[in-house]
């Protein structure tokens, strides 16, 4: 990380990565800092400064250099990002403990901001529940379609007396919904000491024993092409019996004209 002057403070996507929160995607090329003294912007070749017209973030201390708090942090993105980008971080800031009534109170002091609207739309949609980037993509690709709210981390008795947690749950439709991201296939860390085919099989067979004994009449599994705006998201949704909006068509073609 660049060092920058004592009255600059790391913030936005580079606040996020001192932060330790997840992204989707590059960082980018430039540390990203804002600065109280100006009202304006300005980009360099190593930095891009934010003006906050003389408000002072509410900022922590990492390694010694003063970064946005991760509820300024989760704001800023909210504001300026990819929907897909804020909602991972969001998440993951009320999953560390935040509370969502202090992202709401930082919102309101940005009266003057653009697309306040989306991003408190973003914020009350969060969700703490949700273990993973994309799994938090999923779900708001979902809402962006106009599917009913599905219940996350689901679960499903066993016969051992335990849980089946599944991603998403849609009681409505009795449908539920798993990311599988190619690491539950391929990385040794998850596979448990199995080869990819035994996942693929326990997978199977689990997905059997729920549509058997529960309520289950629709299964979709879906990846990160999937779940990106473009992607085959709605086709997933509504082959497994999840409604959407009237105009989803639509919904989902804006959602990719910003570029991620």
């Amino acid at each position: 990380m660049r060092s920058q002057p004592d009255d600059l403070i790391v913030s936005h996507a580079s606040a996020v990565a001192l932060l330790g929160l997840p992204w989707i995607g590059s960082f980018g090329e430039r540390l990203v800092v804002s600065d109280p003294a100006r009202d304006r912007g300005q980009v360099k070749a190593t930095t891009q400064r934010v003006g906050t017209a003389s408000r002072v973030p509410d900022t922590v201390r990492i390694d010694g250099i003063a970064v946005t708090s991760p509820i300024v942090t989760a704001v800023d993105v909210a504001l300026r990002e990819h929907p897909w980008r804020a909602i991972v971080v969001l998440d993951a800031v009320l999953r560390r403990g935040e509370a969502r009534d202090a992202l709401l109170a930082e919102l309101d002091r940005r009266p003057g901001a653009r697309a306040r609207a989306r991003a408190r739309d973003l914020i009350e949609h969060a969700d703490a529940a949700a273990e993973s980037p994309g799994e938090s993509i999923t779900r708001w690709g979902a809402h962006v379609l106009g599917a009913p709210e599905p219940v996350l981390q689901h679960g499903f008795p066993n016969d051992g007396g335990g849980t089946e947690r599944v991603d998403l749950f849609f009681p409505g439709s009795g449908t539920v919904v798993e990311f599988d991201g190619v690491a539950k296939y391929t990385d040794p860390r998850y596979r448990g000491g199995r080869s990819s085919q035994e996942v693929v099989v326990a997978e199977k067979r689990r997905e059997d024993r729920l549509r058997a004994q529960h309520d289950v009449r629709g299964f979709a599994r879906v990846g990160w092409a999937d779940s990106m705006p473009s992607g085959q998201l709605p086709r997933r949704l509504l082959e497994a019996g999840v409604p959407l909006s009237p105009n989803w068509g639509s919904a989902w073609r804006a959602a990719a004209v910003r570029a991620l």
